[in-house]
């Protein structure tokens, strides 16, 4: 394969016995993308992280980081490379520091300011054995580790979780930053705004297999004549087909043309909010992973 990327994947596939985790997949990865992977569990997005630093063996296909096939040069890969998986995984009798210096031995180079700025942020007791860290401290000792290397690509899968809401906007703030400086990111969340707020592009995983532009563009289409609505009333709204009612009291409705024409038709003083645009991530999701229920027409 000819490197003209990062990351260059042809035909990937990857079985576990009778299971298909990964089929066919194409992706190319190039210098300064933020690649963000969308997908529920199960959809293959950690098993194609482990197959980039080769963790896994492919089934079949081809696959290139930096040139190199991480199969056979794991090795000159992961040197490369900073990674962050999923289940977050450190040496409980080390003390955070130990754990911090064992991790970034392996690079050549560590940036010390962005470390001293995590590990200020994250305020970790670095003196402590990680058995007496929570969850969210184990991650955060991850997310650390992971980020202080200097690296020419990053591989993070569900670096916010386990995070707050605070942390994750400073995590945010931190990965945008590294980008902007010319780092190059795949990343998986299940923060799908923030996911959208932070890519460079999308990649939507389901059942192993890319979703098609056209189906996403489809998706996109549908969601365009949707909106959410509050009203003054308790009554169901009229004129639109109601695709449900939120737990906040708004409702998700459904027009046959564009949404700003439904709620320029309706009295004034009936509605409380709107919402119309775009479509969110969390919409889009639900639309293409989710079994979805036929709209109701409204009386």
């Amino acid at each position: 394969m000819n490197d003209v990327g990062l990351v260059q994947v042809r035909g990937l596939s990857k079985t576990f016995g009778d299971l298909n985790v990964l089929a066919d997949l194409d992706l190319c990865v190039g210098r300064r993308d933020f690649l963000g992977l969308v997908g529920p569990n199960g959809s293959g997005k950690s098993t194609l992280l482990r197959i980039l630093v080769g963790l896994h063996r492919r089934t079949r296909g081809d696959c290139a980081v930096f040139g190199l096939d991480p199969e056979r040069e794991p090795i000159a890969v992961r040197s490369r490379l900073s990674y962050l998986p999923g289940e977050t995984s450190v040496y409980r009798e080390m003390t955070g520091a130990q754990f911090l210096e064992f991790a970034v031995a392996f690079h050549a180079h560590v940036d010390a300011t962005r470390t001293r700025r995590l590990t200020e942020l994250f305020a970790l007791p670095m003196r402590q054995r990680v058995r007496a860290y929570s969850a969210g401290m184990k991650q955060k000792l991850a997310v650390l580790a992971a980020l202080a290397v200097d690296a020419e690509l990053y591989l993070l899968d569900e670096p916010d979780r386990a995070l707050d809401a605070t942390m994750r906007m400073e995590l945010r703030g931190i990965l945008r930053e590294m980008w902007k400086q010319g780092a190059t990111f795949v990343l998986s969340s299940h923060h799908l705004e923030e996911l959208r707020d932070l890519a460079s592009r999308l990649q939507f995983l389901r059942s192993g297999r890319w979703i098609a532009d056209a189906e996403l563009r489809v998706a996109e289409a549908a969601l365009r004549q949707r909106a959410r609505v509050r009203l003054t009333n308790d009554a169901p709204p009229q004129g639109a087909r109601i695709v449900r009612r939120c737990g906040d009291g708004s409702w998700i409705i459904e027009c046959d043309g564009d949404p700003l024409a439904w709620i320029a038709a309706q009295q004034s003083g009936a509605t409380l909010a709107f919402e119309a645009g775009d479509p969110r991530l969390d919409d889009l999701y639900e639309l293409l992973y989710l079994p979805q229920q036929p709209a109701e027409p409204s009386a």
